[in-house]
């Protein structure tokens, strides 16, 4: 195999072979709580008009529930406190309208060289935590990946500087994270067993 054919096949590699484009994988929506909740709600109603039906047949003693209350209710008379239900009626659907449009909140972050391939926050957290462990005079690192900066806190157990750190998170966040800001902080576990 040539140079020519190897660099060909890696590029292969990073294309998308399928006719659509990939999504960007997104949370779960805020609908689907909602949706699930309501299901709930019907399932009880359901459970309650079974029983009423079975009610009505015989097979079960008792009076039907949905007819006592549609009595109940056909007995009220209009009072102020009840101008809470139709606003209430009205939030509730403002705010089942609101999750059913809101944009989902992306999860992964997409590699730079390969446009289908697609990494959690976390992982490239860890990724980095661990190539910044492997510096001289690092005890432990702990890092946080967040949309426009990365913050990684080094615990020293040595001398260490903050543009060693930095540039190692950099190079370690490059394949997913190229040019995200870097920020630093260094504690000292020496001066931290003395206190």
């Amino acid at each position: 195999m040539t140079t020519t054919d190897s660099s060909e096949g890696s590029a292969a590699l990073r294309e998308d072979i399928g006719d659509s484009t990939v999504a960007r994988p997104t949370a779960f929506p805020g609908a689907a709580v909602a949706g699930a909740l309501l299901g709930l709600v019907l399932l009880a109603a359901a459970g309650v008009l079974i029983r009423d039906l079975l009610v009505r047949a015989g097979a079960v003693s008792g009076n039907t529930w949905t007819h006592r209350a549609a009595e109940q209710l056909s007995s009220q008379t209009w009072a102020d406190w009840m101008w809470v239900i139709p606003a209430a009626c009205a939030v509730v659907g403002l705010a089942a309208l609101w999750l059913a449009l809101k944009p989902r909140r992306p999860t992964h972050r997409r590699l730079a060289d390969y446009p289908v391939a697609w990494t959690r926050p976390v992982d490239l957290a860890r990724r980095i935590s661990a190539a910044v462990s492997d510096l001289p005079g690092v005890r432990d690192a702990v890092t946080v990946v967040g949309r426009r900066k990365i913050t990684v806190q080094v615990t020293a157990a040595g001398t260490v500087r903050r543009s060693d750190v930095a540039q190692c998170a950099a190079q370690a966040a490059a394949p997913v994270a190229p040019g995200t800001a870097v920020k630093v902080r260094i504690r000292d576990s020496r001066k931290e067993a003395r206190a």
